[in-house]
């Protein structure tokens, strides 16, 4: 057994990298339209039957993507947007489906047995057994603010399409991001698995290099919801062939955005200064966050993402919705590590700005 968040090895550190710094953010320039059409992709019928306003608490959920470990400087950490993303959902009452894919090794059981032990439904985490090794990532800490080295090559680059997933994906709801269809074999479970769902939650997670324009505004386009950062907000705002809101304007920006891409609802977090939440009804939701330390921000997003759509799943209202988000993604960012046991007294305790 893997001893719990201890130090990261020599052999990992050895190993080819490539470096993706959070927050790097600079537009690029890409021909008006050009990203807009699906021609020779899959297209992903928009399923909108149930309202968001109307309760659906026993839906199923599917969170398909990266399960890995992040090394830090105290030491491993289970991470992975995904796999962060089905521990919160765990953590508020749901029991979602994990689909991955690990190394046929220590680190690979040991996520298994992690995410078995949180309670989680790890059926669909495969293995694989060509030797490529179990996800690894070297986190460096510029005080909360982490950048990533992303070790090479990945287990869950290579999830298969299987009956078991089709199965765990048909009529769920599926949540994922962009970061594991950078490998055409995960690119394609992920297609399987979105157009199966009965809903798709899009974790947009730009991770340089691995960044994908037509690949994300395909994924974005007509999903029941998009979870972004304000850092690639403008970037999606201009893969859409948008112009002339300014970059500070985000509730306009995301307005604009989510009309184009014709989503159901989209939601843009920043950072200490709270989240905007936008439907296809012309309702806006902001916060303005909550005052805390913040330790470490890995996972917060993800905590963020996993409640917020917990809140939308039962009905909530927008605005409410938005309040526990923020306030739960605030209590991890005082933690250390993506899935820290939420504690109701610390979570009830912080102070809105």
């Amino acid at each position: 057994m893997l001893a719990v968040n201890a130090p990261a090895s020599s052999a990992h550190a050895s190993l080819s990298r490539a470096r993706v710094a959070r927050g790097a953010i600079r537009l690029g320039t890409f021909p008006r339209g050009a990203l807009g059409s699906t021609r020779g992709h899959r297209r992903f019928a928009p399923r909108r039957a149930v309202a968001p306003t109307a309760a659906a608490s026993d839906e199923r959920v599917t969170v398909i993507g990266e399960a890995l470990w992040d090394s830090l400087p105290q030491g491993l950490f289970l991470g992975g947007a995904p796999a962060n993303v089905a521990c919160h959902l765990n953590e508020l009452g749901r029991s979602p489906a994990v689909v991955s894919r690990v190394g046929d090794d220590e680190l690979g059981r040991e996520v298994i047995r992690r995410l078995t032990t949180r309670g989680l439904d790890v059926r669909n985490v495969q293995v694989d057994t060509d030797g490529i090794p179990t996800g690894f990532v070297v986190v460096t800490m510029d005080g909360a603010m982490p950048s990533y080295d992303i070790v090479q090559p990945s287990a869950w680059d290579a999830m298969a399409v299987t009956d078991a997933l089709m199965e765990a994906a048909s009529d769920a709801v599926v949540v994922y991001g962009s970061l594991a269809q950078r490998d055409a074999r995960s690119a394609s479970a992920i297609d399987a698995a979105a157009a199966a769902a009965s809903r798709r939650v899009f974790d947009i997670n730009l991770r340089e290099p691995f960044i994908d324009p037509a690949t994300c505004v395909r994924h974005a386009r007509e999903c029941w919801l998009l979870k972004l950062n304000d850092d690639e907000l403008p970037r999606v705002f201009e893969w859409c062939g948008l112009e002339g809101i300014d970059a500070s304007n985000v509730t306009a920006m995301a307005c604009a955005t989510r009309e184009a891409l014709e989503c159901e609802n989209l939601c843009v977090t920043r950072g200490g200064d709270g989240a905007v939440l936008v439907s296809s009804s012309g309702s806006v939701a902001q916060h303005p966050g909550f005052e805390v330390e913040a330790i470490d921000t890995v996972g917060a997003g993800d905590s963020f993402l996993a409640t917020l759509l917990d809140s939308l799943l039962d009905g909530k209202a927008q605005e409410v919705a938005l309040e526990r988000a923020c306030r739960i993604g605030a209590f991890v960012a005082t933690k250390q590590g993506a899935t820290p046991r939420h504690d109701a007294e610390g979570i009830k305790a912080l102070k809105r700005k």
